[in-house]
């Protein structure tokens, strides 16, 4: 991976430099060459970071597994939380769970929504924390609505009984292919 990594990296600092020497300014009949701005690689290697890895995203629609969720009140706020887990052929980019709060007319009240930072990996196990404003307009009769979608498709949710239990980040770091990520807001 990090082989691709450096592959691209080159490969798009190589067309920069030709563009920028091909693209000369100077009159046809002037014989002084021209000089090409030089960017050093090394500083750029340097840069990039130790956790920068490439991950194969899926496109079309993607499945997630997620448990019931658990509304709570906390002060002026309702606080929900629910545990997902990407059951998908693989990873799921951008990631977003929206929260929708209805008044007794179906007029959508207030909401929150949640974006993944990072791929949503196969198999991977995280909990969401969605905070709504309370509002006295917002229904009692009505449920919450919950929306799920990735970035290069639609989501097909499925409410499971039960579902494993969240790994610790330093267990997930050991363990590259099921890395777990407990997003905080």
């Amino acid at each position: 991976m990090r082989r691709l990594n450096l592959t691209a990296l080159l490969g798009s600092v190589v067309i920069g430099v030709v563009a920028v020497g091909c693209g000369g300014e100077g009159d046809p009949g002037d014989s002084t060459p021209t000089v090409a701005s030089t960017v050093q690689i090394r500083d750029l290697l340097a840069n990039r970071g130790d956790d920068s890895r490439l991950i194969a995203t899926i496109r079309g629609p993607g499945q997630i597994g997620y448990l019931t969720p658990v509304a709570n009140r906390q002060g002026n706020e309702i606080v929900t939380t629910f545990r997902i887990q990407n059951v998908s052929r693989g990873a799921l980019a951008g990631f977003t769970v929206k929260e929708f709060r209805y008044d007794d007319d179906g007029e959508t009240v207030t909401g929150d929504q949640y974006r993944m930072p990072r791929p949503f990996l196969k198999d991977q196990v995280i909990e969401v924390e969605l905070r709504v404003p309370r509002n006295s307009r917002m229904s009692t009769t009505r449920p919450a609505v919950y929306e799920f979608e990735h970035q290069n498709g639609v989501i097909e949710a499925t409410l499971f009984e039960e579902m494993e239990e969240l790994t610790p980040l330093e267990e997930a770091d050991a363990e590259e292919s099921d890395e777990v990520e407990t997003p905080a807001r």
